[in-house]
């Protein structure tokens, strides 16, 4: 359910990606999406955080990954990206950059799936979400 709450609330949530960024909190963890519009032909970049929440860090050990597919006419840099891609992983927090192109104007919606891990004191979660996400293309 979580999963497509997510989906829901990026594509459809009062926050448009293709204008500004769309989050959806759980106790032990903020993920943040921030798809800004793009030119057509023009390399664009949507950025994904990954924050902990109060009593929580990112498992570092935990074998992280990201997979994003490209809609139709558009291409993703590296698709498959793991712990050593990102451009900030450390237990405060996780920060990965999907650098893409896309060939045909109009809203282009991306798909894929984030792996990663919350630690408590107590607990260690892993986490799965399905990504949506819509840009705007000029």
């Amino acid at each position: 359910m979580r999963n497509v709450l997510l989906a829901a609330s990026l594509l459809f949530g009062g926050a448009t990606l293709g204008i500004g960024g769309a989050a959806l909190a759980d106790p032990a963890y903020n993920l943040k999406i921030d798809a800004p519009p793009a030119k057509k032909a023009q390399k664009g970049v949507v950025k994904i955080h990954i924050a902990p929440g109060a009593g929580f860090h990112v498992n570092k050990d935990y074998p992280t990954n990201l997979s994003v597919v490209a809609p139709a006419g558009a291409t993703v840099d590296k698709p498959k990206q793991g712990a050593k891609d990102a451009i900030k992983f450390a237990e405060e927090g996780a920060d990965f950059d999907v650098a893409y192109t896309c060939n045909e104007a109009g809203k282009q919606t991306f798909t894929g799936e984030l792996k990663f891990a919350v630690c408590s004191a107590s607990s260690c979660d892993p986490k799965k979400e399905k990504l949506s996400f819509t840009v705007d293309v000029k």
